[in-house]
């Protein structure tokens, strides 16, 4: 005689794969968003490396990168083209100005999504999941302007910052919020360099 199963036990085997399928998904979602900030890290200390690379090899900061302030500003579609004309970093320009999908700078891997599903249609102003809007996911630089091995003043999320080195980038993490620096090391800020540099942080 065939032993059948009760409903209990069906119901009982299919909380379990329940269980099973949403543990599973929890972990791929962690598992994604490590694996996307991690991207944006690197391509964040890669940025910093090229404008370091830049001014050692050019000796000076181009106008494009020096006429975004004194201290700092975003790596834009302006700011990032001597980074393409130099190919210091791999960026698709059409001749004189970014193009293709970098028309808008060097933005966060978050951004970029967005940009290469909107292709041609992408603009400044689209939504970026998980927060912001495109604009607001282009990289930040700031430079040591004075050639004394201190970046002084950045303003990183409204906070004034001194950091030893020649050229530092930053970026905001998957909210698209960029959190003054002393709060955005808990966050998900992304930094080239470590709390190490850092000096009079305000």
């Amino acid at each position: 005689m065939k032993k059948a199963f009760s409903l209990i036990e069906m119901l009982l085997v299919i909380a379990i794969i329940v269980i099973l399928l949403a543990s599973m998904v929890g972990a791929y979602s962690h598992l994604t968003a490590t694996a996307q900030k991690a991207k944006c890290k690197e391509l964040v200390d890669n940025t910093a490396t090229a404008l370091t690379q830049l001014f050692q090899k050019e000796g000076a900061w181009p106008r494009a990168l020096r006429i975004k302030g004194s201290t700092d500003g975003e790596l834009d579609e302006h700011a990032a083209y001597p980074l393409a004309k130099g190919n210091y970093m791999s960026l698709t320009t059409d001749g004189s100005k970014l193009s293709g999908y970098d028309k808008f700078g060097i933005v966060t891997p978050w951004a970029q999504t967005v940009i290469k599903r909107r292709g041609s249609a992408a603009s400044r102003a689209d939504n970026v999941p998980g927060g912001g809007k495109v604009k607001d996911h282009v990289l930040h630089f700031a430079l040591d302007l004075d050639g004394d091995g201190i970046i002084e003043g950045a303003s990183v999320g409204g906070q004034s910052v001194n950091v030893r080195a020649t050229a530092i980038v930053w970026a905001c993490g998957k909210d698209g919020v960029i959190e003054a620096y002393s709060k955005g090391l808990k966050k998900d800020d992304v930094y080239s360099w470590s709390y190490g540099q850092t000096q009079n942080v305000k």
